[in-house]
């Protein structure tokens, strides 16, 4: 089982990761100062962010680490070949760490654990050497041999590609410097942190929509430079959901790519979560952040909290139950009511909705009218 050992020190990681940002941002910066700016240079470093930042965020993670779907073996080996440009080790492993962190979230086994501190979380980790990962809980990567490719050839892929052809595109455009700092240095400093963020951020600022029971956060500002990563308390809650973002309208690209894919036949087996079941956790979630105020209210408040409770929580019920056999008669095929039935249990959701946010209302209400007395 791979976990950082903070008795041994990585001194190749440790300098990579101290000068990748030094150059990156300062060597851009004077040279840019120096030669000048064109606007194919920020064009460089937005595609090459958005296609390395895809390839970790739709491929190691929600691809390889979680098998929220299946990709086809071209879009495996575009995943492994941009991935391995983020410099951010091999998809094997890669997704083994991710898997013990899943597995041993905020305990010690946990490589990137939060309660070691922020700046461990986000970096510091990496400074360590990581003892015993022989992959023993990655069999399917082990068996797949793009990933064993890309394992073996992780470094010449990673200074062919993420060195080599933002130098050529560079040198296409009269400065290859120029290519290899913005395209380069810059972009995979930038790529690093917005990951890292996610290991973090991620974990200490923002709501434990989902998942009350663990440290992940849904974060937005981390959704916007992750592609959708950001929405960390569904993921922990559903981490084989290909989605982070549930919302229609939440920022996650890699969601949308996932169903382009799908609908081109290059990705299929795609695996999300019951709307019932969605609901039931984030009305889980609410009702645990406002248990404590249950002692500070009347017998009587808190029976009528607890009736709408009840309410809300038999609707989500009904609402599974007839989500299941809307789900079995659509892949049957042996009815056409199935639709209504989804109809039908989205409309209890709704009713469910109302009645827990109704009893938050009235919790909420009561103790602030007697802190208001009180005082």
């Amino acid at each position: 089982m791979p976990t950082a050992d903070r008795g041994r020190l990585d001194w190749i990681n440790i300098a990579f990761l101290t000068l990748t940002p030094v150059i990156g941002t300062v060597g851009t910066l004077l040279w840019t100062l120096h030669r000048g700016f064109e606007w194919w240079m920020l064009g460089l470093f937005l595609v090459l962010y958005t296609l390395v930042g895809m390839s970790i965020c739709a491929g190691y993670h929600r691809c390889f680490s979680h098998r929220s779907y299946t990709a086809a073996r071209p879009i495996q080996a575009l995943y492994g070949f941009f991935g391995a440009m983020a410099a951010q080790n091999s998809i094997l492993w890669w997704c083994s760490s991710h898997r013990v962190h899943h597995s041993h979230v905020d305990k010690d086994w946990d490589p990137y654990n939060i309660r070691r501190g922020f700046w461990w979380a986000h970096i510091l980790w990496i400074f360590h050497k990581v003892e015993g990962n022989g992959f023993e809980n990655s069999p399917d990567l082990v068996a797949n041999r793009i990933v064993q490719w890309q394992h073996k050839y992780y470094i010449p892929i990673l200074i062919f590609g993420g060195f080599g052809i933002p130098a050529t595109v560079g040198w296409m455009f009269g400065d290859p410097i120029a290519g290899l700092l913005w395209g380069g240095f810059l972009r995979i400093a930038a790529v690093h942190h917005s990951t890292f963020f996610v290991n973090s951020l991620a974990h200490s600022l923002g709501e434990p929509r989902y998942a009350w029971e663990v440290s992940a956060r849904d974060n937005w500002a981390v959704a916007l430079l992750t592609f959708g990563e950001g929405y960390h308390s569904f993921h922990h809650r559903f981490a084989s959901d290909y989605r982070n973002g549930v919302k229609w309208w939440q920022w996650d690209p890699a969601k949308w790519l996932i169903r382009g894919l799908s609908k081109a036949r290059l990705a299929w087996d795609l695996r999300s979560t019951p709307a019932p079941l969605i609901e039931r956790a984030r009305m889980t979630a609410a009702l645990r952040a406002h248990e404590a105020q249950e002692t500070e209210v009347s017998v009587n408040v808190l029976a009528r909290y607890r009736e709408r409770i009840a309410v809300a929580t038999g609707e989500l019920e009904e609402s599974f139950e007839l989500w299941k056999a809307a789900m079995n008669e659509k892949a049957a095929g042996v009815s056409r009511q199935w639709r209504a039935k989804k109809r039908e249990a989205g409309r209890r959701i709704r009713v469910a909705r109302r009645e827990w946010v109704a009893a938050v209302r009235l919790l909420r209400a009561a103790v602030q009218a007697r802190s208001e007395s009180a005082t």
